[in-house]
């Protein structure tokens, strides 16, 4: 796209951001829009591990500051790092960095540019669900998103950029597109499990999520992989594949993963790397799978940030909050349940008691969209073989 010139000033520019870990890899975006503009650009991020770890991994050139807000030095250490940038993108928007932002500017004259969340829109979609109760179904729009959540970031930066650029930079600025990313070439690959993964074909399963309500019962995830089992067996492409699996996740979901494989006679390999990686691993992982089946989580966000696609199960969220997949092959599996979404974040109990929206998901949809990514997957890869002599 455009090529940075060594004469153009350096753009130091400073971005807030340390949770959730889906939320930090959505604002990944930012960065690959940073990557594209024609100015050098030195990023200073503010997070907190494990999401910063990513960030760091990803883009070793990029200067992450890890810093725990419960220390009594929080702001001033922060602000130290800051003090220096030309302006500051706020995408945490909590009131703890938005007085951040108000000391840079009382102090530095450092401007800031706070994103839009969509809170409020988020918390009245939870009000009309209370109101609808299981009376009324959920309407389609809500199984959809009108702004992704990471579009709200980029729109950010973008304004900021239009404000500090000179004006003969902006020309086809607002036509960039940019996309949530995480950088994998510089990895080596020379561990067991990555060499392992580079044989055969993958499918990554992972079964948890950041609160147990968000998590798909695990009778749905087994229905789905077991007649994913039956259905390969019969098809005349996938038949002939020996396609693995590969668990990822917590400690936690190497158990979900061990009860899901317990009836399950699956013919390929499998890899449970639950419980065994950290996060930049665990992406590493996803970036060998040819898809992933998943919850509303953050692995959701980082397998597309690698390029891989997922079937996500949504429960208590509805896609309409601004996260679901984004790449076109990719697919969210959700019902029309009226009482849909439960809250702002998915944590609160079922009202009900009973998860009736995961229950209400279909194993056979589920599997057909899988099968149909894999199948494109082996076409694609058979497709870019050299023809033999």
């Amino acid at each position: 796209m455009f090529t940075p010139s060594s004469m153009l000033p350096l753009i130091k520019i400073g971005i807030i951001r340390s949770t959730s870990i889906g939320d930090v890899v959505l604002a990944t975006a930012c960065i690959d829009l940073l990557r594209q503009i024609p100015a050098p650009v030195q990023i200073t991020w503010v997070g907190r591990r494990p999401a910063l770890q990513l960030i760091a991994s990803a883009f070793p050139e990029i200067k992450a500051v890890d810093v725990d807000p419960d220390l009594s030095n929080y702001q001033d250490k922060v602000v130290q790092e800051l003090k220096d940038v030309h302006f500051v993108v706020d995408l945490q928007t909590n009131l703890r960095s938005q007085l951040l932002c108000r000391v840079l500017k009382k102090e530095y004259k450092i401007p800031s540019y706070t994103a839009d969340k969509r809170s409020y829109e988020r918390g009245a979609m939870t009000v009309m669900s209370r109101l609808r109760g299981r009376r009324k179904a959920l309407p389609p729009e809500m199984q959809t998103t009108e702004v992704y959540q990471y579009e709200m970031m980029l729109k950010t930066l973008r304004h900021a950029l239009e404000v500090h650029l000179p004006v003969e930079m902006l020309d086809g600025l607002d036509q960039v597109r940019a996309v949530p990313s995480l950088l994998s070439e510089h990895d080596t690959g020379e561990t067991a499990w990555q060499k392992e993964l580079k044989f055969g074909r993958w499918l990554a399963i992972a079964p948890g999520a950041a609160y147990e309500t968000k998590k798909a019962p695990i009778q749905l995830l087994q229905d789905i992989a077991e007649l994913l089992n039956l259905n390969m067996r019969q098809d005349p492409i996938l038949k002939d594949e020996a396609v693995g699996l590969l668990f990822v996740g917590n400690e936690q979901e190497r158990d979900l993963a061990l009860a899901i494989l317990d009836k399950l006679d699956w013919k390929g390999p499998i890899l449970n790397l639950a419980g065994k990686l950290n996060l930049w691993e665990t992406a590493l992982a996803l970036r060998e799978a040819d898809a992933l089946l998943c919850n509303d989580s953050a692995l959701l966000h980082v397998a597309e940030s690698v390029g891989v696609p997922v079937v996500a199960l949504f429960g208590p969220t509805v896609e309409a909050f601004g996260f679901p997949p984004w790449r076109p092959e990719s697919k969210a599996f959700s019902s029309l349940l009226g009482c849909r979404p439960c809250s702002k974040h998915g944590k609160q109990d079922c009202r009900y008691g009973d998860k009736l929206c995961f229950g209400l998901i279909q194993p056979t949809q589920v599997v057909d969209h899988l099968k149909r990514i894999m199948k494109n997957k082996i076409t694609l890869t058979a497709s870019q073989k050299p023809k033999s002599l």
